[in-house]
């Protein structure tokens, strides 16, 4: 690596909510021992007891959001503030992601090896509770596997490609947020990828209460989650750059998953009110 390149801030945007995982402040320390500079957002309701951050966290760069757009206003609040620190490279990682942090620093080449090629790099996903990968396993091992999506945490791009990326949409608060900023990417010229050699553990839910369920591969999420779920989707299917097979792929499961929330989830009154509420409420505004 270049001395300029090494040189250069490569910030990780970590949003906190809620009460953070214990290994949370141990793990942010080896991120800044690989280098890393630590953007860590407060996204928790003003006076909640969870906003002093987790125990033993390196000193970073700490903004408060107060969960104002939700995971996404938490996103864009951590890169504006890593743009602000002189960032040449930016990172956004979910509070229970764990990758390697050396790897984390691995994400960044493809953009160093290719600077005038407007990409966004992400690594592949390892679900750690049903134990296989998120994507597809490649026929053929590459450095580089090309996608059309990538979920938010690992996502890595130049922190000068972001006025053309566009922020998170925080109408979306969290549901399908990574979802339409990696369609909305790819209209605007982005090649999105995989670095096949980065590995990211990470959590989806809960593990779901009914055996059937788990087969489905669902996981257990809260009706905030479900609300969120089916106002978004109804959303993104008006969305022209969103790609017609994906459209019939969310479609079709939302048709199925809702009949399964009520019958086989606990607060089935709470999910029942959540799925009118998804059913019939505004939807956000048109992108910013």
């Amino acid at each position: 690596m270049a001395d300029g390149a090494a040189s250069a801030v490569h910030a990780l945007v970590v949003p906190l909510h809620g009460v953070p995982p214990q290994d949370l402040g141990a793990f942010l320390t080896e991120l800044a021992a690989v280098g890393l500079v630590l953007v860590l957002v407060d996204n928790n309701s003003p006076g909640s007891t969870a906003s002093s951050g987790p125990e033993g966290a390196p000193a970073s760069i700490w903004v408060v959001n107060a969960n104002r757009g939700g995971i996404a206003g938490g996103f864009n609040r951590g890169v504006e503030a890593a743009m602000a620190a002189g960032a040449h490279w930016i990172t956004l990682l979910d509070q229970d992601s764990r990758p390697e942090p050396a790897d984390l620093l691995r994400l960044r080449q493809p953009l160093e090896d290719r600077p005038d090629r407007p990409l966004v790099v992400g690594p592949r996903i390892w679900d750690r509770q049903r134990q296989h990968w998120h994507d597809r396993e490649p026929a053929v091992a590459e450095p580089l596997l090309p996608t059309r999506l990538l979920i938010s945490s690992g996502t890595t791009f130049r922190a000068a490609d972001w006025q053309a990326l566009g922020p998170f949409h925080e109408g979306l608060f969290i549901d399908f947020v990574d979802h339409w900023w990696c369609f909305r990417a790819q209209q605007r010229g982005f090649r999105l990828v995989q670095h096949g050699e980065v590995r990211l553990v990470q959590e989806f839910g809960a593990v779901h209460p009914n055996r059937l369920c788990r087969r489905l591969g669902m996981q257990l999420y809260s009706p905030v989650r479900h609300y969120y779920a089916v106002r978004n989707l109804r959303w993104l299917l008006r969305q022209p750059c969103v790609p017609l097979d994906l459209r019939l792929k969310e479609v079709v499961k939302m048709l199925l998953k809702p009949w399964l929330w009520l019958l086989f989830e606990p607060r089935r009154g709470a999910n029942l009110r959540a799925l009118v509420r998804g059913l019939r409420d505004p939807l956000p505004a048109p992108d910013p």
